[in-house]
């Protein structure tokens, strides 16, 4: 029997969701009800084993204590997940353990696609390390996959899920001789070495060495696993051919080593993989010639009796001891909605995991709309942080009182792992809190001002501001900062009759694959945050935006180089970004154009490159001598933000840095707190609370939000109002209509960064914000640190209260 939500496990933990079913245990999110302040769990449950003999359960019993104290050691460890509580009950096994967010190594391993030798040996590394840590612990994974190799979201490093031994706990049985035994092998097909189908052979390093040997030559092959062919004399893999760039001979034969087929000709611990690594880094080698390479011919020929032959000679291996205790598989969290566009039927922010809010989710999309309401007031009371659950509150107080309105869309990027669990929901949660608290204000306008209402949110200090009597529905969709599903969701939105106008895309890269389709289906997109001058070039007429372009980003980026006496920068960017290689474009020109001179260092400059050393980047720059460092992050399409941050951090404010907006950043202002001084750091910014335009909305949106909000909540608030302000001035709405009124040259709006209103011709926002902000201390600030307009020197100038 599978635990149902609300259900509450052990006195203690409250069932949110069942996350997955796998062939041996069931995991769900819930709530530690003696914690409430910590975020949601993981609970496995792992069945007793299927056995009349009492001595079975009692070694599944032994096994699984053993298994929790492994994991109890090695979860001190940030690249293991950490176990929380083990209990049995209801005849089952019970692990808690912490959710690791990350983004899988198999995301990165694109078919097709084949990594560089320098990148691949990087990985190894990682990989060797954390083997090296667990082998010593005496605990094998026999489970290495690139989806079990998580890059960590806050580190970038590579941390390692999913410990296959629990799930043996229920294969236990007892054989016709009364031995107790494991019923089925461990592991993933491609990525097991032979001796592992047999379920009775013990587990040894050289299982996960295997493995790790599997991955490289994956990445540098760019196939899976079963996708190589194999020698059919000795079953060894043969790969070499398969690389559009010779491999070096050291690497090869490195990883040969690594996957040969009897497991008594690998390496047999993860510090030989190691040493031998260190050996070709020490004496780097000549790549192979093509003379080296094998026939693809003979290979393409014998590929199917070699894997036929091999498998054969698996039955063979021989049974060795029982088996060494591993750790249980990490689940993952739920997959969001197929099509990635809900109105309030669907989940798509997976970060808030309160059942009040799943609950009426369920209930909105089985139109039961009054109770969806009450149940989704109940979520946001206990989270008023979250804008998914306010706009869904406000769809559903649309229809619970049958009132008329007009709608709109928003598309924003969840960023997720391939599992579809939540790799970083910050960004469109930033930019749903602007629209949502422009929603909130027009329908608070269709509510009489009696005790019924008094815990809509905003009551009381929103203005109530019905557009024509009429109330405003938003559908959120997600494009997850994936081009391919920009372009659904910009197809499914145009297909929408009901949709007068779409916010969004939040990024350029998005931003330029979709404008046309929104273009040509004559439905306006407003964006606010593109802001490369491509779309300047080539203008769209149902294209506007609330951002600057790159062009006035760069003048303030300029000038406060300029200012400071700054006249050499070197520039660090995502060459493959719209926005990044504007950016640099635009400032380039001005920088020069000004007595300025710039460059960029070969091998270093690209920040969106897996392997980027910011380090090794910011040596390069001192040799050059007085430098500035211009570091350009994409809009978190790559990661570069991740490192541009490290380049913040190594640079230790030795030499001026300027950047985008993009680095406007909490993980900028913690890397701020680390360091001795900041004082050399220059932000763009097109809006900040101590210079709103609007005066009232950064103090309404910290009553609404329980605290303040950033720029890009800003600008789609004024997105927002500016598309509230042109369904007021037409009779009879429509989407050709709303083109007309915001390109009319008489049309303005008001919003939190000042007077909007558009160039006919482009689209572009007449004069736009341009600020630059930097990083002051500010003791009652999250960080210690808050950021400012670089014209208040201080928090004390600014009107902060930091003592």
């Amino acid at each position: 029997m599978c635990l149902n939500p609300g259900e509450i496990l052990a006195e203690r933990y409250i069932i949110i969701a069942q996350l997955g079913q796998g062939g041996f245990a069931r995991t769900y999110t819930a709530q530690d009800l003696q914690n409430p302040e910590n975020p949601p769990c993981v609970i496995k449950e792992i069945p007793f084993p299927e056995s009349e003999n009492p001595q079975v359960l009692e070694r599944a019993r032994r096994r699984f204590q053993r298994e929790a104290r492994a994991l109890s050691r090695l979860g001190n460890d940030s690249r293991i997940p950490e176990l929380f509580n083990s209990f049995e009950e209801n005849g089952n096994f019970y692990l808690v353990q912490e959710y690791i967010q990350g983004t899988p190594l198999s995301q990165e391993l694109v078919q097709g696609q084949q990594w560089t030798e320098e990148d691949v040996i990087t990985l190894l590394r990682e990989i060797l390390e954390i083997l090296n840590f667990i082998h010593q612990a005496n605990v094998i994974h026999r489970d290495i996959t690139p989806s079990n190799l998580i890059r960590l979201t806050q580190y970038r490093k590579i941390a390692l899920i999913d410990f296959g031994a629990v799930r043996e706990i229920s294969t236990l049985t007892s054989s016709s001789t009364g031995e107790i035994v494991t019923s089925q092998a461990i592991g993933t097909e491609g990525y097991m070495p032979a001796e592992q189908y047999n379920p009775q052979s013990a587990p040894r390093p050289y299982n996960d060495i295997y493995a790790v040997g599997i991955i490289a030559i994956q990445a540098l092959t760019g196939r899976h696993p079963r996708n190589l062919p194999q020698d059919p004399e000795n079953c060894q893999i043969i790969w070499d051919y398969l690389t559009s760039e010779p491999v070096s001979d050291g690497l090869t034969n490195i990883l040969n080593t690594m996957v040969r087929f009897h497991f008594q000709q690998r390496y047999q611990s993860a510090t030989e993989v190691l040493e031998a690594l260190d050996s070709i880094v020490a004496r780097p080698e000549l790549p192979k010639t093509s003379g080296k390479l094998r026939s693809r011919f003979r290979w393409l020929l014998f590929g199917v009796a070699g894997i036929a032959a091999c498998g054969a000679i698996v039955l063979l291996i021989p049974t060795i001891s029982p088996l060494i205790p591993r750790i249980s598989p990490q689940p993952t969290w739920p997959t969001p909605s197929p099509d990635g566009v809900s109105s309030g039927e669907k989940l798509l922010v997976q970060t808030s995991a309160l059942w009040s809010k799943q609950r009426g989710i369920n209930e909105f999309a089985g139109s039961n709309y009054p109770e969806a309401l009450n149940l989704l007031k109940q979520s946001w009371r206990e989270d008023r942080r979250d804008p998914e659950t306010l706009i869904y509150i406000n769809n559903a107080l649309l229809k619970a009182i049958n009132a008329e309105y007009y709608t709109i869309a928003i598309v924003v990027p969840i960023r997720r792992n391939q599992d579809g669990s939540i790799l970083n929901a910050n960004l469109a949660e930033e930019l749903l809190r602007g629209i949502a608290q422009a929603q909130t204000e027009v329908n608070l306008g269709l509510l009489a001002a009696n005790e019924n209402n008094k815990d809509f949110p905003g009551q009381g200090f929103l203005e109530p501001k019905a557009i024509k009597g009429k109330g405003l529905k938003v559908i959120i969709a997600d494009d997850g900062n994936i081009k391919s599903y920009a372009v659904q969701r910009a197809n499914s939105l145009v297909a929408q009759p009901d949709i007068l106008a779409v916010i969004g895309h939040y990024t350029s890269d998005m931003t330029v694959e979709t404008v046309d389709i929104y273009n040509q289906n004559q439905l306006v997109a407003i964006s606010p945050g593109s802001t490369t001058e491509e779309l300047t070039r080539k203008p769209r007429k149902f294209f506007f935006r609330t951002a600057p372009t790159t062009s006035r980003e760069a003048e303030a980026l300029v000038n406060q180089l300029l200012g400071v006496g700054e006249k050499k920068a070197a520039v660090f960017y995502n060459p493959n970004s719209p926005f990044s290689a504007s950016l640099w474009e635009e400032f380039k020109k001005q920088f020069e154009a000004k007595g300025g001179s710039t460059f960029r260092l070969s091998n270093y400059y690209d920040l969106s490159k897996n392997n980027f050393n910011a380090e090794a980047a910011i040596k390069q720059v001192e040799k050059a001598g007085k430098t500035a460092l211009l570091v350009i992050p994409d809009g978190q399409v790559t990661n570069s933000l991740e490192n541009a941050i490290e380049m913040i951090k190594a640079n230790r404010d030795r030499n001026w840095i300027v950047g985008p907006w993009t680095l406007y950043e909490p993980r900028t202002l913690e890397v701020a707190k680390e360091l001795k001084s900041i004082e050399k750091l220059g932000i763009s910014v097109f809006w900040h609370p101590s210079i709103s335009f609007d005066k009232k909305f950064p103090q309404n949106a910290e009553k609404l939000w329980g605290g303040p909000v950033n720029t890009r909540s800003a600008l789609t608030y004024d997105a927002a109002r500016t598309l509230i302000k042109a369904l007021e001035m037409q009779p009879e709405p429509s989407r050709e209509g709303m083109q007309k009124t915001l390109a009319d040259p008489n049309f303005k709006a008001e919003g939190a960064t000042g007077i909007i209103e558009f160039d006919s011709k482009t689209g572009n926002r007449k004069n736009p914000p341009k600020r630059v902000a930097h990083i002051v201390p500010c003791s009652t600030a999250i960080y210690g640190v808050t950021f400012l307009p670089i014209e208040f020197p201080t928090a004390a100038a600014a009107g902060l209260k930091c003592d």
